[in-house]
């Protein structure tokens, strides 16, 4: 996408070309003072999606690129992407990077090419078949020492590269604390809202915590916090308020699922604990999806996650929002394909720069499959060329705030002025 004012968008509701005769993506100029006519469609959309019974986000790395600036181009960005984290392990140690890429058949084993047939960077399928290049136990002793050190690095340039939420000025906060404030707060007669996210970085936790947002995880409410699924089965309420279920409800609640592990988690005796980002004690627990029997993504937590995913996306009356995702996690893209295949009250909408491009990064199978339903009418499926930034400016503050959301507002203020 070349100008940052234009965003696309692609629907069954848009009339087809009549060159063509396919339905083609509408631009929308957000620099226009008069938006109506042009995001009616849009509008239309999201806002069926808002009123679902049960709403579902999937948020990827491109969520979190909006922390990086054009100004800061030519320095590492604040936020690094698969891209550059890639770049990072591969710059450490070349030669070890070499070695490694050789000791588990990367080249082979890449199924996405690039333009000039090289395969494509992966850093998650990398780290996936070392891990099951150790669990087979096929390599030398030297091979085997050789991934291991790779791999020991690597998490650990990772985890580094990823702590970043604490050195985010207050200013840029305002794409992930409107969107929160935009999606979170739920209705008592809706479900919670469903937070996913691939991302190992602490974005959704801090956004939650600056509008006022309790989390359910998955750890216990305790100190030592270790993972637990049977949290997300529970709820909070205001009991003190009133003893009926309309008056006890909170609505700034929400439920975060970290898909493939996050920079707080360790693993202890095979349990995982949150703590803090910074912590040197325990295993980081980062988890790469892979098809691959020997891998980690059969294990807890990510089991418990792909299972809760799979649940909700079964759902009557489920939409599921899917931001700044590319669709290169094989389990997660089956599942979302079932479910338009299964559920006809299912709705997906995909918000991510441009998943129209063949040479971008976005999956070429669900652009494919996505654009041929809404080419045929199905009236579920939604793809729109914006940057997190950009769809979260357009998306509509609804609900009216309530008077502990001014009190915390209120507060804030207050403490901000006392720094």
């Amino acid at each position: 996408m070349e100008n940052e004012n234009i965003v696309r968008f692609l629907s069954s509701d848009i009339k087809r070309n009549s060159a063509s005769s396919k339905r083609e993506p509408i631009e929308i100029d957000l620099s226009n003072d008069d938006l109506d006519d042009e995001l009616a469609t849009f509008f239309r959309f999201i806002n069926k999606v808002l009123d679902t019974d049960n709403l579902v986000i999937l948020a990827g790395s491109g969520t979190s690129l909006t922390f990086n600036k054009p100004s800061q181009q030519n320095k590492a960005p604040i936020a690094p992407s698969m891209w550059h984290l890639w770049d990072y392990c591969k710059k450490a140690d070349e030669n070890l990077f070499q070695l490694v890429l050789r000791a588990t058949n990367y080249d082979a084993l890449q199924k996405h090419r690039e333009a000039n047939g090289e395969a494509k960077p992966d850093i998650e399928l990398l780290l996936s078949l070392c891990d099951s290049s150790l669990a087979v136990g096929n390599l030398s002793n030297q091979r085997t020492n050789q991934v291991s050190k790779f791999l020991e690095q690597a998490k650990n340039i990772i985890l580094a590269k990823t702590t970043f939420t604490e050195s985010i000025p207050e200013s840029d906060w305002v794409s992930h604390d409107k969107f929160m404030r935009a999606v979170g707060r739920r209705s008592a007669q809706q479900q919670r809202l469903k937070l996913f996210t691939t991302n190992y970085d602490l974005a959704f936790e801090h956004a939650a915590s600056n509008t006022g947002f309790v989390v359910i995880d998955g750890f216990e409410f305790s100190n030592p916090s270790f993972f637990n699924p049977m949290w997300f089965k529970y709820d909070i309420v205001n009991r003190g308020h009133s003893k009926s279920s309309e008056g006890a409800y909170i609505s700034n609640v929400v439920q975060l699922y970290k898909m493939h592990g996050s920079v707080d988690w360790r693993k202890f005796n095979g349990r995982v604990r949150k703590l803090g980002a910074d912590s040197k004690i325990g295993e980081p627990v980062f988890i790469y999806p892979s098809s691959s029997k020997y891998q980690t993504s059969y294990d807890s937590p990510y089991l418990d996650m792909m299972t809760s995913f799979l649940e909700v996306v079964k759902q009557p009356k489920t939409a599921v929002l899917c931001l700044g995702f590319g669709f290169n996690d094989k389990h997660i893209n089956n599942a979302l394909t079932m479910a338009l295949r299964t559920n006809p009250e299912f709705m997906l909408m995909v918000a991510t720069k441009d998943p129209f491009s063949v040479t971008g990064s976005f999956n070429d199978e669900i652009r494919n499959l996505l654009m041929a339903a809404i080419d045929h009418g199905d009236g579920r499926i939604a793809i729109m060329d914006s940057t997190f930034k950009q769809f979260s400016s357009l998306l509509p503050e609804r609900r009216s705030t309530t008077p502990e959301d001014e009190l915390f507002k209120a507060f804030e203020k207050i403490t901000a002025s006392i720094k």
